[in-house]
């Protein structure tokens, strides 16, 4: 952008989950959106009034419920449809993980090529979930939210180590969503 130019750029946040975002240089358009987005319109209608915002199936799906927006999330990792290079060494794990229910009911997200649960779907994420990191091997190092080591396996028995520590989390934080 010049400096003879003017953009307003636009985000549009729920509950700390970032539900949609863009960019146009009409004042008036954002000002109509944000009035809008403050008035309660949802997300999908939102990005079809001002086709310069845009979302994500994550944020529909929050907006649907919590629930919906784990399920997406794991169906995402799961497909990993898009082929995001941080998912392709762990999905053999994912692919272990994406049938027990205990972990199905925990929001999966990765960070620094490693992922990671958390009770809550928006920020801040819990720091008391295990963390599995893909090896070169083809095993998954798993560790707590500190970073001591609980043990290495394959998917099944990384998927196994994950479900023993979530054993050990205080029975009020495993009934959070």
């Amino acid at each position: 952008m010049g400096a003879q130019e003017r953009v307003f750029c636009l985000q549009f946040w729920a509950r700390g989950v970032h539900m949609a975002h863009g960019n146009t240089d009409d004042l008036a358009a954002v000002a109509a959106a944000m009035h809008a987005w403050q008035s309660g319109m949802a997300v999908g209608p939102l990005t079809s009034a001002w086709p310069f915002l845009s979302t994500s199936g994550f944020a529909m799906a929050y907006e649907r419920s919590e629930g919906e927006a784990i399920d997406y999330r794991w169906r995402q990792y799961h497909a990993n449809s898009s082929g995001a290079v941080q998912l392709t060494r762990l999905h053999p794990f994912i692919s272990h993980a994406f049938g027990e229910p205990r972990l199905r009911a925990l929001l999966p997200y990765t960070s620094h090529w490693t992922l990671h649960f958390s009770w809550t779907v928006s920020p801040p994420y819990s720091d008391d979930c295990p963390v599995v990191v893909p090896l070169s091997d083809g095993r998954f190092l798993v560790t707590t939210a500190d970073g001591r080591e609980l043990g290495m396996a394959d998917p099944a028995g990384g998927v196994a180590l994950v479900l023993t520590a979530l054993g050990e989390v205080p029975a009020a934080q495993a009934h959070r969503t």
